[in-house]
């Protein structure tokens, strides 16, 4: 948890740097991706097989942070059935985690895309130009915690 609690910490300290706070869309779409390959990469291209996204909570930043004005701390709970992919994104002044809470997450992350399997307690550290995707290669149902920085408002 102190490592979780120390990242989340970080994040928030280096977007309240002047600059980095862009309200640029939530996940952007394919042709803002890198032309490196990415997209030969057998990635999931569409997101598929989520069974809820249940949206627990955000708080505004803009009290704590003034050159984040416009944003909020966002907190959802996120179920893929097994077989279910999340598809290939980018985050761009978009920082966040994923927790496991139940079963398991493949993450694929460029470059190389080489397979991460995540399970109870994995966390996945989303940063400003990570490229992933993720997809439910287990046996039953994966849930996850995601908290990001997002424009006030996204659902």
């Amino acid at each position: 948890m102190l490592r979780t609690t120390a990242s989340l910490s970080l994040a928030l300290t280096l977007l309240a740097t002047p600059g980095l706070a862009q309200p640029n869309g939530v996940v952007p779409a394919k042709e803002q991706l890198p032309a490196d390959g990415y997209h030969q990469s057998g990635a999931a291209s569409v997101t598929q097989g989520v069974l809820a996204i249940r949206r627990l909570g955000a708080q505004p930043l803009d009290h704590d942070f003034p050159t984040l004005a416009g944003r909020e701390l966002r907190i959802r709970e996120i179920t893929v059935a097994p077989g279910g992919s999340i598809a290939l994104h980018r985050h761009d002044h978009r920082p966040g985690l994923a927790y496991i809470l139940e079963g398991q997450m493949t993450e694929r992350r460029g470059p190389g895309f080489a397979p991460l399997v995540l399970g109870p307690g994995g966390v996945a550290l989303e940063a400003t130009g990570v490229t992933h995707w993720w997809r439910n290669e287990g046996k039953g149902p994966a849930r996850a915690l995601v908290v990001d920085i997002v424009p006030k408002g996204t659902p």
